[in-house]
């Protein structure tokens, strides 16, 4: 089973970045289901806009510590409902 969430970073629309980390655009945050197939509408949302480029990956690493943990709790859940 993979990770339920991916999040990602993108320069605001009609903004763009010319290297990685580029301080002159302001960045958002976008978080997509994985587990809704990529056909199906409402899979890919925006968490938070007009970020710096250092609080846009400040959030996106939180967002994924906090998720790695939920899938170490999620597997163990499964495991034991197989035992």
């Amino acid at each position: 089973m993979g990770r339920m969430y991916i999040y990602t970073i993108q320069a605001m629309p009609g903004q763009k970045a010319k290297f990685e980390g580029d301080t002159s655009v302001k960045y958002r945050v976008r978080r997509v289901n994985d587990s809704i197939a990529v056909t199906k509408k409402g899979r890919s949302e925006i968490i938070r806009e007009n970020l710096e480029y250092d609080e846009a990956v400040a959030l996106v690493n939180g967002f994924n510590n906090v998720e790695g943990k939920s899938q170490v709790i999620r597997e163990e859940v499964a495991r034991k409902k197989n035992e």
